[in-house]
């Protein structure tokens, strides 16, 4: 058996959304599974959608997320087409060109060879004549299409055209899907397509069929969206005598409404999933579960990438859509992030503060970062847990303090007595800020929650913070009785 070959093969015409993730996940478990090759192919033939910068950000998301390519555009490749080349990593590989606009010459080889089989014809029925057509269908109530007007008529080879690739009518046309099983189409209801147009470039139709062949494709996977047109990549296939690789259709990726997935629910592009604070790997491990289960009756969720390697398996691919929750997203993010190491969640917390314009300190990041650890479910989170640690001056949630019978001139007072009590201590550790704040319980009569929440915003600001006393001790002694002030200033003028 030969080594498959699977691809991913995004159109850069926007952003690079979940949906075409999850596919992409889906053919690199298999890929890696089977010590197979996985390849990136970029489909720009749509020239008027073209974002020339969609590229790098796809190649930036795939590298973040962890799935490392086999083969793909040369820099030299993507410099040729026109595309942002900085910070991209040099590929290639022996299959190239690996963009679509670059193998236009061999798309019209392939085109006027189907035409010179018969399977396909050229056709210069202008827009007006197309348009004519459909009107006449649509009154007569008929699904719209085109009529085969150029079929026999033999269109000169110089005079502006399409190429058209002739659909049989009346045939059974079967595939064996990786996913759904036999799916077959009785007589099929598609009216010849165009696979060539008059620019040169070629439609999907064409442009896939070609070069999966020549690239030496033998696992496809693509979205449902694509089974009603299989048809015509099947009789492809058949008509040039080619081999065709293994099809699964997967299932598609629904909002929380049951249906397509919209931007609101999570169609958006993957780097805002980045910037928002989520790991790479809970992101990962959260798409291979939308359509795809390990077994029945097995509970495990939260899976390392090795591990999803291990278990993946195209048999467990659903055909019923998995919906897309932030719900879940978070409870995994949040999972994901208590099993790093104190080290590597403080570097991964880092970046989300500096570019808040914060001044961090690596020591007393490292510092809180336990007592935080519990606390998040997205990294940006962070931000507003322990900002307090590295501003000068803090805004005091004095609103917060007033409960349970407090009011400012108690409040002032119960400061008072903390930061007294504070400044004596010889030593400034945990122990010792514990010790000494559980200690002013005894000598007022306020509810012991009333005074810790009043030392804790006195201090950080905050109502919602790290753990009170090691946010004191990891703060100093000298910035605690500095904040305590402040707040006290604060009480009295208010």
């Amino acid at each position: 058996m030969s080594t498959p070959r699977l691809r991913f093969a995004p159109s850069p015409t926007g952003y690079f959304h979940v949906g075409n993730l999850r596919t992409a996940i889906f053919a690199w478990l298999t890929a890696r599974q089977s010590g197979g090759k996985f390849c990136l192919r970029i489909e720009d033939t749509d020239r008027e959608r073209l974002v020339l910068d969609s590229i790098r950000a796809i190649l930036e998301s795939l590298s973040w997320i962890g799935m490392d390519l086999d083969e793909g555009p040369s820099l030299e490749e993507l410099k040729k087409a026109g595309y942002s080349c900085e910070g991209v990593k040099d590929m290639g590989g022996d299959h190239g060109p690996y963009i679509q606009s670059l193998r236009l010459p061999r798309y019209k080889e392939v085109a006027e060879l189907l035409v010179e089989k018969g399977y396909a014809y050229r056709c210069d029925c202008t827009p007006e004549r197309l348009e004519e057509e459909r009107a006449a269908q649509m009154a007569r109530k008929v699904p719209p299409g085109y009529s085969g007007y150029c079929r026999d008529r033999d269109v000169p080879k110089d005079k502006p055209h399409v190429i058209r690739f002739k659909i049989p009518h009346g045939e059974k046309i079967i595939l064996n899907d990786l996913v759904r099983g036999e799916i077959v189409w009785e007589n099929p209801a598609l009216r010849d397509t165009v696979i060539l147009k008059s620019d040169g470039f070629p439609t999907y139709h064409l442009a896939s069929v070609c070069d999966d062949h020549d690239m030496g494709i033998t696992h496809v996977f693509r979205g449902e969206e694509w089974i009603p047109t299989t048809p015509i990549h099947i009789k492809e296939y058949e008509a040039l005598g080619w081999e065709m690789p293994q099809i699964g259709h997967m299932p598609q990726v629904l909002g929380d409404s049951g249906k397509k997935l919209s931007k609101r629910e999570g169609a958006v592009s993957v780097d805002s999933f980045r910037e928002g604070g989520y790991l790479p790997e809970a992101l990962f491990n959260f798409l291979a579960l939308i359509g795809w289960s390990p077994g029945e009756g097995e509970e495990q969720e939260v899976f390392t990438q090795k591990e999803l390697i291990e278990r993946f398996s195209v048999k467990k691919i659903n055909k019923a859509g998995g919906v897309f929750s932030y719900d879940k997203l978070g409870w995994m993010n949040g999972m994901h992030i208590r099993r790093l190491s104190i080290e590597e969640l403080a570097k991964r917390v880092k970046p989300f503060l500096e570019n808040a314009g914060l001044k961090v300190d690596d020591k007393i990041l490292l510092e809180i970062t336990p007592h935080i650890q519990e606390r998040m479910t997205v990294l940006t989170e962070a931000l507003g847990l322990v900002s307090f640690l590295f501003v000068d001056k803090i805004e005091h949630e004095l609103k917060s303090m007033f409960a349970k019978g407090i009011d400012a001139p108690k409040a002032i007072e119960i400061l008072q007595m903390g930061k007294q009590l504070l400044n004596e201590l010889p030593t400034f550790d945990v122990a010792s800020v514990e010790a000494t704040i559980r200690g002013m319980v005894g000598k007022f009569t306020y509810p012991m929650g009333a005074i810790f929440m009043v030392m804790r915003i006195g201090v950080t600001g905050k109502k919602v913070t790290p753990p009170l006393f090691e946010s004191i001790a990891i703060l100093g002694k000298e910035k605690s009785l500095h904040r305590i002030d402040q707040a006290i200033e604060k009480l009295a003028n208010a």
